[in-house]
């Protein structure tokens, strides 16, 4: 709805008594597009991303004289991607700038923002999700029959799946680390399981700004309020959880120069950090357009403000990217 009358759309905005002080928006950390490959290209098309596989080992000796057969082609899996326009705006008034109080255009564009973080970390997420090799915790099969009772994510289900990770020769992402991302009530489940809280390092509190909360084995934790969950998708309609374990070049996400987000990471700096921070979350461009600007308006009464990005998003190669569908002790 355009923010174009005042009166219906802003009402707090007139007041006799004012405070200044606005208060801190509540936002998700947003880490999902942190650990994937990233492409950019200039024109618009597609991408193609090329993989070789290994070749299988050699178990035969070579004879005396004789040269060994020549090793077939080797197979080429060939991933084309095609990048997505996706976009928001708002309208003000010439009357929103001369009456408001506060700085209503700055505070919008900081909604846009944020609203543009929210939906690029959510498009990746559903895409990995969607793309990975998928575990059940428990004795679970599908996540239809997970249930509250038996199902519940615990130590064993973390070992197992990156175990399986390695099992693939899965490569780490950061050092000798595979990447986890779970939903606050997974990590709080399992700091009720005493094999877990017994084996868990807990970082400083630097890191937890970012949505890192530590390591155990050879795993960096991620939590993030926008992991991925499915309600009412298990057995007596009880929410079931995803968990991400990530491997290096698991998955791509690409999109146009100029329009593709800033996805963060540790060296991005406190406003791309994610939100549980205080901070603004600007992903992307935000585009004002002045009073006037917008196309046919006679007498400068509207002005715009919005966002636009391109993105796509694949998964290379499901052997090293997992989803563990769980229940928690909040299901």
């Amino acid at each position: 709805m355009p923010v174009s009358t005042v009166s219906s759309s802003l009402p707090n905005e007139i007041k006799t008594l004012y405070e200044r002080r606005l208060l801190t928006r509540a936002l998700p950390r947003l880490v999902h597009g942190r650990f994937g490959q990233q492409a950019k290209w200039k024109g618009y098309g597609s991408y193609e991303v090329r993989r070789w596989e290994s070749y299988s080992l050699v178990s035969t000796p070579l004879s005396e004289g004789t040269t060994p057969g020549e090793n077939v082609a080797p197979t080429i899996t060939v991933i084309t991607i095609t990048p997505v326009w996706y976009g928001a705006w708002v309208e003000y008034t010439d009357r929103l700038v001369l009456t408001a109080f506060s700085p209503a255009i700055s505070e919008i564009s900081g909604l846009l923002g944020e609203q543009a973080g929210l939906s690029v970390d959510t498009l990746i997420r559903n895409d990995l999700t969607d793309g990975a090799t998928t575990d059940f915790a428990g004795g679970a099969t599908a996540r239809t029959n997970i249930d509250a009772t038996n199902d519940v994510i615990s130590f064993q289900d973390i070992i197992q799946n990156v175990a399986q990770l390695e099992t693939q020769n899965a490569l780490p992402i950061q050092g000798m680390m595979y990447v986890a991302i779970c939903h606050p009530h997974t990590w709080a489940t399992l700091m009720q399981d005493s094999t877990f809280v017994t084996l868990f390092t807990r970082e400083g509190g630097g890191a937890l700004r970012n949505g890192r909360i530590g390591t155990i084995l050879n795993l960096e934790f991620y939590v993030s309020s926008n992991a991925r969950i499915y309600a009412a998708g298990g057995t007596g309609s009880i929410d079931v959880y995803d968990m991400l374990f990530l491997g290096k070049e698991a998955y791509v996400t690409a999109g146009l120069t100029g329009l593709f987000p800033n996805l963060g990471g540790d060296g991005g700096g406190e406003q791309i950090r994610g939100g549980m921070t205080g901070k603004k979350v600007n992903v992307v461009e935000v585009i004002v357009k002045d009073l006037g600007e917008g196309g046919l308006d006679p007498l400068n009464q509207r002005g715009t403000v919005g966002w636009k990005v391109t993105n796509a998003n694949t998964v290379l190669n499901a052997n090293w990217l997992r989803n563990l569908e769980h229940a928690t002790d909040f299901s």
